[in-house]
């Protein structure tokens, strides 16, 4: 029972986190976090150390636990080691992915073609997240995209920031295109290439816009 209670707590601090809900830095509060879920501090405490395991949250023996922030050059590191095992995965995907994910992927990125026109941006962004989970799941090496999932998953809610940037939607669509052509060419070289292109310019925005994006 209390282990079921810690994987609840965790998982709905999670969802928090990524969803931005509770900002870099900002402290989390045993006491506090054990009234709002109702259950024991010693239930808040384990899950506060899973999340610290996951890079969710920062641990501190005499400040407590804080939302995990980032330095921009943390930021850039991030993104630099994305950028290779994104490059691993889709040459590793590109032999072996059905031709039904093929077209689910063109879907996707006509999905992301459409609420492009239409700027709804909040819905490119997710379609832009399928589009990579379809090529996460048709990758033979689950580990590489474990490991990535959690470098994701620490940056997503600024990832779906990145969107907001000027000129960044066109580029983005384009990428995800050149992307979506080389798998369907079945070109595994040229696949790696688009994909590291990709991560390069999420980088760069990064880089560019800091401040807005944390």
């Amino acid at each position: 029972m209390a282990e079921t209670q810690t994987t609840i707590v965790y998982n709905k601090l999670k969802k928090k986190i990524e969803k931005g809900e509770y900002s870099p830095a900002q402290s989390l509060p045993e006491s506090a976090l054990a009234k709002e879920y109702n259950v024991s501090r010693n239930t808040i405490k384990k899950a506060l150390l899973m999340l610290e395991s996951d890079g969710y949250v920062t641990m501190d023996l005499n400040k407590g636990a804080k939302v995990s922030s980032y330095s921009k050059n943390e930021v850039i590191e991030f993104l630099e080691l994305r950028e290779l095992l994104e490059g691993f995965i889709v040459k590793q995907t590109v032999p072996v992915i059905s031709d039904k994910n093929i077209e689910k992927l063109k879907t996707t990125l006509d999905n992301m073609m459409m609420y492009r026109s239409s700027e709804d941006l909040m819905n490119y962004s997710k379609s832009n997240q399928d589009f990579h989970k379809i090529i996460y799941a048709s990758c033979p090496n689950k580990t590489a995209v474990d490991v990535t999932l959690k470098l994701k998953n620490q940056m997503r809610k600024y990832n779906s920031k990145t969107i907001l940037i000027p000129g960044r939607a066109e580029q983005s669509l384009k990428e995800h295109t050149d992307i979506y052509q080389a798998i369907k060419d079945r070109d595994a070289e040229k696949a790696e290439a688009c994909i590291k292109t990709h991560i390069s310019n999420v980088k760069n925005v990064f880089d560019n816009y800091y401040s807005f994006l944390f």
